[in-house]
């Protein structure tokens, strides 16, 4: 009898983690690998909800209380969208529970007590010096529907240019004014050049330190390409598109930057390891890099199923790698960041829970030639502007101004 309930608790076992391998390969691939796959909700993403419960003259108080992914526990400046106005805020000023009071900076609209509210990263200065939101009704930053340019973002004219990779032709936004070089902005996971507002609230900042913006796409953007494998490869092959963009700029200016943010890392990264004539580049800038992509997979994992062991992870890594015939190992190029002597800006904040600051902090622990970490405290994913704009534009000048 004991012998037949070994066999039965072995079994259930064996189901068990079968079931779980399965069920979480498959939320792992259609989360992250699967570039057609743009149901969010379904693999755990939390809702935000955040209440204003006061609002002053000079501060705003807000119950958070549900906001994983959201920046307004955070340092910095953001704004707030209500069901019929906006806001700016600033510094946070005191916290307690799910409770923070924060500095308002400025108000469009109405926000009362008792609306729901969702925060933004999304944020810039005017010439004025004045902050504004981008995505509401006094400033949509469209130029159509869904798509966005450096003229709306920034008031940069640009053309729509092309460059060739393996797979095919790419476009790419060209900012015109600017003659020291130019920028290439990667965007990140699930990306598209038409919709990258960060490169185009950046590209008008390095217009006044001398640099054009070089926006692009590469293979399974929207519409585009795909790649053969099927996935993202997070860098593995995608390389050869930035290579193609590098090429492209090349014609225009020889002092060619990089500047990627968030999965943008890893093809930039990529490039390091596989490019076989580095001297076409003079520096990268990277903002919350994914490097090591599985650690970003386990970090996310962590946050959207908190439940869940820790070191269950490395049994579905395995059981992903087979049942969907992919090696994470390929997509890991810490030691290419670490042993190239191109120069390197790196922003990245502490309390980014898409992309492990350990992987910035290894980087910097291992090489001190030609590097820049600027790291910010309680400041999440692609926030750095964010947390203070004046620190962070100055480190870009200083960095640009060193490469020329």
């Amino acid at each position: 009898m004991i012998k037949k309930l070994g066999y039965i608790l072995v079994i259930l076992t064996l189901v068990i983690l079968g079931g779980a391998g399965w069920f979480f390969s498959g939320v792992i691939y259609e989360g992250a690998l699967n570039p057609e796959f743009n149901d969010s909700g379904s693999i755990g993403t939390a809702e935000d909800r955040v209440l204003v419960s006061e609002v002053n003259s000079n501060s705003i108080i807000l119950n958070v209380e549900e906001e994983l992914w959201g920046p307004l526990l955070e340092r910095g400046i953001y704004g707030i969208i209500g069901q019929n106005g906006d806001a700016v805020v600033g510094n946070i000023i005191s916290t307690e529970g799910t409770t923070v009071e924060r500095e308002l900076l400025n108000i469009n609209g109405t926000i009362v007590v008792g609306d729901k509210i969702r925060g933004t990263s999304l944020v810039v200065r005017d010439d004025n010096n004045e902050y504004k939101i981008l995505g509401t009704s006094g400033w949509s930053g469209q130029a159509s529907e869904g798509v966005y340019t450096p003229k709306s973002v920034s008031n940069l004219d640009y053309e729509t240019i092309y460059y060739k990779s393996e797979l095919g032709e790419f476009p790419a936004y060209l900012t015109n004014k600017g003659d020291k070089g130019i920028v290439i902005f990667v965007h990140g996971f699930r990306g598209d050049y038409s919709r990258e507002v960060f490169a185009k609230m950046r590209a008008g900042e390095i217009v006044d330190m001398g640099y054009r913006s070089m926006i692009i796409s590469y293979r399974n953007d929207k519409g585009l390409p795909k790649d053969p494998s099927g996935i993202f490869q997070y860098g593995t092959t995608e390389w050869k598109d930035i290579d193609g963009a590098i090429n492209k700029a090349l014609e225009f200016t020889d002092n060619v930057v990089l500047f990627g943010t968030s999965g943008g890392g890893g093809p930039i990264s990529s490039w390091l390891k596989n490019s076989v004539d580095k001297r076409k580049i003079k520096g990268i800038i990277y903002e919350a890099p994914v490097i090591n992509f599985w650690e970003s997979v386990e970090v996310n994992g962590a946050a959207r199923y908190p439940w869940v062991p820790g070191q269950s992870f490395g049994y579905f890594k395995i059981f992903t790698e087979i049942r969907y015939d992919v090696d994470f190992q390929k997509m890991n190029f810490t030691d290419a960041v670490i042993n190239s002597d191109i120069p390197v800006l790196l922003f990245h904040g502490d309390d980014d829970e898409w992309v492990p600051i350990e992987m910035s902090d290894l980087i910097a622990s291992s090489r001190d030639t030609n590097f820049t970490y600027i790291r910010y405290e309680n400041v999440g994913h692609v926030t750095s502007w964010n947390a203070d704009p004046d620190n962070y534009v100055y480190q870009l000048s200083q960095f640009l101004a060193g490469l020329d």
